[in-house]
């Protein structure tokens, strides 16, 4: 590869991170359907044009959008609740704990998750979209169950649970627990889950 060729290549790598980038932040805000290309390549302070050089439609630019996001959410999960020193009810505790904060003092219990957010507005009329979630849902779901079969192996739960149930359970209520957070504008909804999984459930 020449010099040129490399630093073309580099360039293009930049652009389409911050293209990413940029619609990543105006779909958390307006959703998919009300952002429009321009507005991304506005943000980037891009040509229009440049926005079809690395991506053949909306769409396709959607779907790696949230296929990035999606990535980062599950390696977020795997690293707070299997890699870590905490013992596993620690680290579920932790976790909640963190994202709640998070809403509360970064988001003011606005923006929610991209996930939860694109299944409310796209997973019932677009199959491409529905597909993805769904995987990554369940890729969650699974770090969820693995981390409650470790909490039972240490004894800090009944051995009787059914791990993959309440783990079903806990990532179906925290994402329902999200979409009422934002019709509150409270993290009360978050408190609540938080509270009766580790009062009533996690016993």
């Amino acid at each position: 590869m020449t010099t040129g060729h490399y630093i073309c290549s580099m360039k293009r790598k930049i652009y389409r991170e911050n293209i990413l980038q940029a619609g990543q932040e105006i779909m958390f805000l307006n959703g998919y359907n009300a952002t429009g290309i321009k507005e991304i390549t506005n943000k980037v302070n891009i040509p229009k044009g440049s926005f079809y050089n690395h991506f053949s439609s909306k769409e396709e630019f959607g779907l790696e959008m949230l296929q990035n996001y999606c990535d980062s959410g599950v390696a977020m999960y795997q690293t707070a609740l299997i890699d870590s020193d905490l013992n596993s009810i620690e680290r579920l505790d932790a976790f909640f704990n963190k994202l709640i904060k998070l809403y509360k003092e970064e988001c003011n219990c606005k923006l929610g998750c991209i996930m939860s957010n694109f299944s409310v507005e796209l997973a019932d009329t677009n199959e491409k979209f529905r597909t993805i979630l769904d995987t990554e849902f369940n890729e969650c779901e699974a770090i969820i169950v693995e981390c409650l079969k470790q909490a039972q192996a240490e004894g800090s739960v009944s051995e009787n649970m059914d791990c993959s149930l309440i783990g079903s359970f806990l990532l179906n209520s925290w994402h329902g627990a999200i979409v009422r957070m934002k019709s509150t504008g409270t993290t009360k909804p978050l408190d609540d889950f938080k509270s009766t999984v580790f009062s009533k459930l996690l016993i």
